[in-house]
């Protein structure tokens, strides 16, 4: 005996786009303008458990999607404030330290005792709309993490809503949102860094009303035991003045190997439920060449100029030091001839 097959299940199976097109007519709309929507902004770094991003990477020329979200704080994610000055601050990772040490599956919290490894939880089908494609990503096993790589560069219309939404899984219904952002163009290539001096950097602008930030990170000490980042959460009008008082900071901790610098033009939405704090980012990333007045970095001894030698070990050019004179107090000439 032959079963009847309904239309709507053989348009599925004849035609698969077609299935596909019926699954977003069934989707609820979505508000599309931008100037309706409300972003909510960044988690802070104590509530996060994670996101995602719709990132275009300008230096290599991909949009890509990821995502992973935990069901707890990791506590080792957690960085410590150290300075602040307005919208800039300098973290330091968390050295936690637990006697006895924790066995599989547990982590040092804050307390420094041992606490169940938070774990990355499956949220269902994640659907992003509003890319240059619509999007239905489920969890990746093992790990329930969420990615996806294949989206055409751009990814994105600059001012068009992104909704990122789930129905089921571990969160339940929930949804985030984004907007388009313009590619981000900085106005130089390197930063420079000196005591005593602001850091002015500049960028094209984005459209009038636009809602997005510029997020910047700069990370000088390379080698060092507990290296501080100088991270900034900017609005984005097109210039920014980042003190010399944190500046000053990030430097007297210690400059060592090859400084770094990232800066990123994203919107910012984010979710509070009982567990903790989620975020959503659709961002246009640029890395950024960092100078630091003073310091030269090196991975052979040719990268100095002489009489200053390469220290491998911490890739950075010295002048060696025959006696205490030839340093500047407090520092005096160790063993291996260098001030310390």
């Amino acid at each position: 005996m032959f079963q009847r097959i309904a239309p709507a299940l053989l348009c599925c199976l004849l035609i698969p786009a077609a299935c596909d097109e019926e699954k977003k007519i069934t989707e609820p709309p979505f508000e599309q303008d931008p100037t309706k929507i409300t972003l909510h902004g960044a988690c802070e770094a104590e509530f996060r458990l994670g996101g995602f991003k719709v990132q275009m990477n300008e230096d290599m020329g991909y949009t890509a999607v990821d995502g992973e979200v935990f069901d707890g704080i990791v506590p080792g994610r957690v960085p410590e404030v150290i300075q602040t000055e307005g919208d800039c601050r300098l973290l330091k990772s968390r050295r936690l330290f637990c006697d006895p040490a924790c066995n599989s599956g547990f982590t040092c919290g804050f307390e420094e005792t041992c606490i169940p490894m938070p774990l990355k939880q499956d949220l269902g089908t994640v659907v992003i709309r509003g890319l240059v494609e619509r999007l239905a990503l489920k969890a990746l096993q093992p790990g329930n993490s969420y990615s996806y790589n294949q989206l055409q560069h751009p990814g994105f219309e600059v001012d068009h809503v992104i909704q990122l939404r789930a129905t089921t899984g571990y969160l339940g219904p929930f949804e985030l949102y984004g907007v388009g952002v313009s590619q981000l163009v900085p106005t130089t290539s390197a930063w420079t860094l000196s005591k005593g001096e602001n850091l002015v950097i500049e960028w094209t602008p984005p459209p009038e009303d636009a809602k997005s930030r510029i997020y910047l990170e700069i990370n000088i000490d390379q080698h060092g035991l507990t290296p501080l980042v100088l991270s900034c959460n900017l609005p984005d009008t097109g210039a920014a003045t980042i003190p010399s008082a944190i500046i000053d900071g990030l430097m007297d901790a210690g400059v060592t190997g090859y400084p770094a610098g990232s800066v990123t033009r994203r919107t910012e939405d984010s979710l509070t439920v009982p567990q903790g704090c989620m975020e959503f980012f659709v961002t246009s990333w640029r890395s950024m060449t960092v100078n630091v007045v003073g310091h030269t970095p090196c991975t052979n001894p040719g990268d100095c100029t002489p009489p200053e030698v390469c220290d491998m070990m911490i890739q950075q050019c010295y002048t060696p030091c025959d006696g205490p004179e030839d340093c500047t107090p407090p520092a005096t000439c160790n063993a291996e001839n260098k001030c310390e």
